[in-house]
């Protein structure tokens, strides 16, 4: 497609800025991208630059039987190693089913028929061809960011790629999934060049940076595999016990503890740390701060203090008004 169209794709970044792709898979998938003993896992990573992340086995995506794959990295090299994992897959799958003629559809074909209405009808391809598919799991937020207004950002990355991309709907979810599931199927450049538009436009926003951070930080918390050589590379501190204190002004602990403590309990289990917050009685009545003590893994901490960080933020958006700025 010519330029990305007029309604919110918009702005280009250069491709080197730094994206991160939360991608849904099959232990099938999971296991061609591992490869014997981690050899492809590793070989991905080098040729692609991105950092390649891996749920372990038998820890499945809420709601789901497929394992996380968490890439990231520049743009360019994210969508490298996109690009290099469709093939690996569609090369296994291949070898596996050779003795099968042609006949090697993406087992979810028959469920797609109901979708068809997100369909591009200018796609081409022979109709024996192997549709890819990629699944994104990405928060609210930043999910409704992709939608657009009335549609209308998801629909021009339909017809700029001519991919069928479907969007979970919301009477799928529980009030509180944090994420929502986009689904991108189609041939391969299709599909690849919506996922460019995708991260492309994510990255462009201001939020994306701290869900990139918060998303990384959960990997590391959750027990992401990570491969051998770039276990190495993270920060020695890590696993280091660790405490921090925040003097919160007393009008924004509410923000931290949400309805029944239930926000601090989030925030506690996801990060695996005990989180104290100052009797109001004990406060400095010059300061009116109280005193909210983090302690647990270094790694647990700061993912803690992003999602604090993070509540605060939405507080004070709420309750300065501030319209939100998704609009360009």
């Amino acid at each position: 497609g010519e330029g990305a169209a007029e309604g919110g794709v918009g702005g280009e970044g250069s491709g080197n800025q730094a994206v991160i792709a939360k991608l849904l898979v099959s232990n099938l998938v999971a296991g061609s991208v591992i490869g014997k003993a981690g050899a492809n896992i590793e070989q991905l990573q080098r040729s692609s630059s991105a950092r390649i992340q891996l749920s372990r086995a038998g820890e499945f995506y809420p709601g789901t039987s497929d394992r996380v794959l968490l890439l990231s990295g520049s743009l360019h090299s994210v969508l490298t190693a996109v690009f290099l994992i469709l093939e690996k897959v569609a090369r296994d799958q291949a070898a596996g089913r050779g003795k099968h003629g042609n006949n090697h559809h993406n087992h979810n074909h028959n469920r797609n028929t109901n979708q068809q209405h997100y369909h591009n009808n200018a796609a081409t391809g022979n109709p024996g061809d192997r549709e890819d598919e990629v699944k994104l799991a990405l928060s609210r937020r930043l999910c409704g960011l992709l939608i657009g207004h009335k549609g209308v950002t998801v629909r021009d990355f339909i017809s700029d790629s001519s991919a069928n991309i479907r969007v979970q709907s919301l009477t799928e979810l529980s009030p509180s999934d944090p994420e929502r599931i986009i689904t991108v199927m189609g041939a391969r450049d299709q599909v690849l060049r919506a996922v460019a538009l995708i991260l492309n436009t994510l990255s462009l926003h201001k939020d994306f940076a701290p869900y990139m951070d918060n998303t990384m930080q959960l990997a590391t918390n959750q027990g992401v595999v990570v491969p051998p050589r770039a276990a190495a590379a993270k920060s020695a501190l890590t696993g280091m016990r660790a405490m921090l204190i925040l003097y919160v002004p007393d009008e924004e602990v509410g923000a931290i503890l949400g309805r029944k403590g239930q926000s601090l309990t989030d925030i506690q289990q996801s990060a695996r740390v005990v989180i104290k917050i100052s009797d109001r009685s004990k406060m400095d009545p010059t300061t009116s701060e109280r005193e909210v003590s983090i302690a647990g893994a270094f790694g647990g901490v700061k993912l803690a203090e992003a999602m604090i960080g993070e509540r605060l933020g939405m507080a004070r958006a709420r309750n300065h008004r501030e319209p939100a700025d998704f609009e360009a």
